[in-house]
């Protein structure tokens, strides 16, 4: 065999050894590849998942610290209303009785001049500045109350009205010192007021009823337990013979 031949035979296996190891490697490194790959996409994942996480707490976060500052201010509203009302219960003002006589006319005018004069009292202010309506009428979250006592047990029969800083703060008297002072408050607040008399939806033959109308509803007592009554807000019926604005 000649020496061409030989060096053409060696060349030909070197060729092929060398052939079969660099396929061998880039097999070997499109297994790499490909496990890297993989190993990239569930990283990515993982890192995305990580940055949803992140991202919700973050904002649950924020959200919690807003929650907390709201029930910080919150109580320390409570606080202050706390401090108001004993302040108020502590000045206890003079009950003033205003004699109800004459006319249906008569009789508003003189409710519409008690309602204008206590709307700038400081009791009254006060009250406003608590006071919130949703479907009732709260001061630190309960609804307002109050002891349901008639004329006849409190003046003897005489028809009176109870001025609206007394009535706040004390809470007995019947629906025309209520709705008198219901009236006074939510004017000091600046809704658009209206005193109504007439008789509640059902009972057009008992006695007469006295309430308050705002732009929200009828401000009013629908029930009452043991002489004590809760304030409603809503469209309860309730039929007006009169109703003047305040």
């Amino acid at each position: 065999m000649s020496k061409t031949a030989i060096i053409s035979i060696f060349a030909v296996l070197l060729l092929s050894t060398l052939s079969l190891y660099l396929y061998d490697e880039l097999t070997k490194a499109e297994m790499k590849y490909e496990f890297l790959k993989k190993e990239y996409l569930e990283l990515s994942q993982k890192i995305e998942l990580l940055s949803q996480k992140s991202r919700y707490v973050e904002t649950k976060l924020e959200n919690s610290t807003k929650m907390l500052e709201e029930l910080r201010r919150e109580n320390e509203k409570l606080r202050n209303d706390v401090e108001t009302l004993r302040s108020l219960v502590a000045a206890n003002p003079e009950r003033v009785e205003i004699e109800l006589a004459g006319d249906m006319d008569s009789r508003f005018e003189k409710i519409k001049d008690v309602v204008r004069e206590a709307s700038t009292s400081e009791i009254v202010l006060a009250y406003s500045d608590m006071i919130n309506l949703s479907d009732g009428v709260y001061i630190n979250g309960q609804k307002f109350s109050f002891d349901y006592v008639s004329d006849q047990n409190l003046f003897g029969g005489r028809d009176v009205l109870v001025n609206p800083e007394w009535f706040l703060v004390h809470r007995v008297g019947d629906c025309e010192d209520v709705a008198t002072a219901m009236a006074a408050v939510l004017k000091a607040k600046g809704y658009d007021v209206k005193f109504c008399a007439g008789h509640r939806e059902g009972d057009e033959e008992g006695s007469k009823h006295a309430w308050v109308r705002i732009n929200e509803g009828d401000v009013d007592y629908r029930y009452c337990v043991d002489r004590v009554c809760t304030l409603e807000v809503g469209d309860f019926g309730d039929i007006a013979e009169k109703c003047v604005e305040i």
